[in-house]
């Protein structure tokens, strides 16, 4: 891969994993980087810059990322942070890995999925089509590899990406011969600053889209994007027979849109589908509706990849009977009334916990829904397990974000699981795990 770019120095905001992902790829290609990170370096993170070359400032994003020709922000610094406003203004460009990696790579085309939820299924699900017909496709982006880790892989063959609202916002040229656009509710207020913002971030994935391209959205959304691609509505795709039975809706959702996009890059697929068996299995993502295991009869199911109203309802929908309810961590400060008539009809008890308990205590009295608190995600599972009456299910589903007490929503999920095992080890009476 070449460098797209004249510029032969960057900064890079932040060392998450895209800003890992983003020194070890571009420092091969004999580029100047400069780290800034706003946290204290840990000692392996100044060893990891030291072998590759990269100048590094901590504690803070300061001024001196402005002498630097490009900028590459990773996910999660927000568009207000003030260096990149003052780099608007000196007009130094700034992009996103996401941008940075479509420059790089050379694959047989793009299919990106977006969308505030569901991403991750359908984006697994195109990845797993494409893979059992035989076309060896990278899968990548928001659903774990960062999409530049993958630039080498993808040559000439099908590059399937789930990208996010923070990836979007810094796009200049990024063309996906596959847009999808799954579904929009308030959410990351914090980052975009009002649900225009998010949305407005969400559309560009069309931005750069022209006739030959597709835009895959439903029905809701048609009426306020205006594509230059052909238009598919995944509402109205024709699942082949026999594909999705017995899924609850959200899901049949995720596999029509994944299979009117697929079709869409592979129009053979549609005429000769593979065997629903070979690609259900992608509609089992982690911490997405995860069946964990029972005490006494009582499943649990961890559902932390909910970081948001709209996914929690969703969950809340495909629960069969009653359920006790996980509900906390760092609340969006709005969208939460979509819950009322779902919390009325499904849910026992919410348990709540983390950051957003005096928000929900607020709102859940209003509601005249019962609650109670608790601290650890230990004592959150034994209060859960102690109200649940045969037949309930226990549901991690938080409608936050995981910020607060966890690294992410996945660290969230295994440290319940962890706290379920333990309960169970502690009642002897743990059935499955």
């Amino acid at each position: 891969m070449s460098w797209p770019y004249p510029c032969r120095a960057a900064a890079i905001l932040g060392l998450g994993r895209t800003g890992r992902a983003l020194v070890e790829h571009l420092s091969r290609l004999g580029l100047e980087l400069f780290l800034s990170e706003k946290r204290t370096l840990s000692p392996e993170e100044r060893w990891f810059l030291e072998r590759h070359g990269v100048r590094w400032e901590e504690g803070g994003h300061t001024e001196k990322i402005l002498r630097y020709e490009l900028i590459i922000p990773s996910p999660g610094v927000p568009p207000h942070e003030p260096v990149l406003r003052a780099a608007r203004r000196r007009r130094i460009p700034v992009f996103s890995e996401l941008e940075v990696a479509w420059k790089l790579a050379r694959p047989s085309c793009v299919i990106a999925v977006t969308g505030t939820n569901g991403k991750s299924t359908t984006t697994a699900l195109i990845g797993k089509l494409l893979q059992v017909v035989g076309e060896e496709p990278v899968v990548a982006g928001n659903i774990g590899t960062p999409a530049v880790s993958t630039v080498p892989a993808a040559e000439g063959r099908p590059w399937v990406l789930e990208v996010s609202s923070y990836q979007l916002e810094w796009i200049a040229e990024f063309r996906p011969d596959v847009a999808v656009f799954l579904n929009f509710a308030p959410d990351h207020l914090d980052y975009h600053g009002s649900p225009g913002g998010y949305f407005a971030a969400k559309a560009k994935i069309f931005r750069n889209q022209g006739p030959a391209d597709f835009a895959v959205l439903s029905q809701e959304l048609i009426g306020k994007v205006a594509p230059r691609a052909r238009v598919l509505l995944y509402e109205e795709a024709v699942l082949p027979s026999g594909w999705g039975e017995g899924l609850p809706e959200h899901l049949i959702l995720d596999l029509k849109a994944a299979f009117a996009a697929t079709a869409a890059a592979f129009p053979e697929i549609a005429g000769s589908p593979p065997p629903y068996e070979a690609v259900a299995a992608a509609l089992k993502q982690p911490h997405r509706f995860e069946y964990v295991g029972e005490i006494q009869g009582v499943p649990f199911i961890d559902d932390s990849k909910a970081t948001n109203a709209h996914a929690t309802a969703a969950a809340l929908a495909a629960v069969p009977g009653k359920c006790v309810l996980l509900l906390g961590g760092r609340h969006k400060g709005r969208g939460y009334e979509i819950l009322r008539p779902l919390l009325r009809e499904k849910v026992r008890l919410c348990v709540l916990f983390g950051e957003s308990r005096e928000f929900f205590t607020g709102l859940l009295s209003s509601w005249e829904i019962p609650f109670v608190h608790a601290s650890s995600p230990d004592e959150v599972l034994e209060r859960a397990y102690r109200a649940a009456l045969p037949g309930d299910l226990v549901l991690l589903s938080p409608a936050c974000a995981s910020f607060d007490q966890f690294h992410d929503y996945a660290h969230r999920g295994l440290v319940f699981q962890g706290a379920f095992r333990a309960l169970a080890r502690r009642l002897g009476r743990m059935s499955r795990a």
